[in-house]
């Protein structure tokens, strides 16, 4: 029998030739025996594996049932399932991320282990998801959301949630996710390791396309990792923190190359720009957008800002009063976002913020500007701009 080292080389061989996305992601993982995890495991550094464990993989199923077990610690990494449990249960949380990944997995074409968490109502689902499915069956249903919450806590489902567990077993080890090479809890989507994977995985994602080699059933699950499509006031809520008083410094956003944003420190704001695109498919949103931009940003007493009506050039561009908001401007065909951008550093207006309320469909500037910008997107087919921050809003 092939000592457990030369199998696992095999297999990420074998990976990079018929499925060159995960042998790729594969590869970031420097394989590690370690007699004291039961099976394998990653906390996005290592790939750490019982020798028994490797062993009884290949007899069972050959070099596929191994690849099996190094794409579902790939994607446990790529998906974030390492860094982003949060305050939820742990065990549970553990559930949801091996129902994703061995779906995923399912999905390839390739074999698991007898008896792992695997189900088709699952597919196509985040672990967020299927965290909450699992969580509001596990809870009885008369409890009130406080109580709810309430019972669901670190130290095991059998104590906090009475519902009857899902039956199945972990293909692997978690009992590390969220800690850092030093052992300390990371359990964060903004960690460092994090956002290496991010980055790791968009270039494998290109590489992999380029060649036409990325999976189809991949190509949505990569987009919502890289670009997670978050509610807009979910979002906006997000940014609206600071204001230019005492800042430092953070990284990027995604879309804004070189361009270092501040992040402020007292509650208030200051020259936001509420930005309104004036073309016919975005009027239908425009009533309760407004009125919840408004009702957000007048909960800070600093609050300064303004509104702004833009299609092929700048209609509108005030002050913006909560008593006096102008309903009626005119639009014409063409969208070009341009002006609305140049006025703004006309009139020397710094933002510390700009929402925009769009369908996408738009002539944008080609550098980004040197403050955030939130896309409000009125539909997930709209065009995705170059720059910013995307959310997406439905009428309700």
């Amino acid at each position: 029998m092939p000592d457990s080292a030369y199998l696992i080389s095999q297999a990420r061989t074998r990976m990079l030739i018929k499925y060159p996305f995960f042998g790729t992601l594969a590869l970031f993982l420097q394989p590690r025996e370690d007699s004291s995890t039961p099976s394998m495991r990653t906390e996005g550094f290592d790939l750490v594996y019982h020798n028994d464990f490797v062993q009884d993989l290949f007899k069972t199923g050959g070099i596929g049932m191994l690849m099996s077990a190094l794409v579902h610690e790939v994607l446990h990494a790529a998906l974030q399932h390492i860094w982003r449990r949060g305050d939820r249960d742990r065990e549970l949380w553990d559930m949801a991320c091996d129902y994703v990944v061995n779906q995923i997995i399912k999905d390839q074409g390739l074999q698991l282990p007898p008896g792992v968490f695997l189900s088709g109502r699952f597919k196509g689902m985040s672990a967020d998801a299927v965290y909450s499915i699992l969580l509001e069956e596990m809870l009885p249903k008369h409890r009130d959301d406080a109580e709810r919450t309430s019972t669901v806590g670190q130290s095991g489902l059998d104590k906090h949630l009475p519902g009857k567990k899902p039956e199945g077993k972990l293909l692997d080890d978690h009992s590390m996710w969220g800690k850092n090479r030093t052992g300390q809890e990371e359990s964060t989507d903004s960690s460092p390791e994090a956002a290496t994977w991010k980055m790791r995985v968009a270039q494998a994602a290109q590489d992999a396309r380029q060649r036409g080699l990325l999976p189809a059933g991949m190509i949505q699950i990569i987009e919502n990792i890289l670009y997670p499509k978050l509610d807009w006031k979910q979002a906006l809520a997000s940014f609206l923190q600071p204001t230019r008083s005492d800042y430092t410094f953070i990284p990027p956003d995604r879309r804004f190359d070189y361009v270092f944003l501040p992040e402020f420190g007292s509650e208030g704001l200051e020259e936001v720009v509420v930005a309104i695109d004036t073309s016919g498919s975005v009027w239908r949103f425009y009533k309760q957008f407004i009125s919840e931009v408004v009702s957000i940003v007048y909960c800070y007493p600093e609050f300064k800002g303004y509104i702004a009506h833009c299609d092929a050039s700048v209609q509108l561009f005030q002050e913006l009063d909560p008593h006096n908001i102008p309903l009626m401007v005119k639009g014409s065909g063409g969208t070009n976002f341009r002006p609305l951008f140049q006025e703004i550093e006309k009139r020397n207006i710094y933002p510390s913020l700009m929402v925009f309320l769009t369908d996408g469909d738009a002539i944008l500037p080609e550098d980004p500007p040197r403050y955030p910008v939130l896309w409000v997107l009125t539909g997930e087919d709209k065009p995705v701009p170059p720059f910013g921050s995307v959310a997406y809003m439905y009428l309700e």
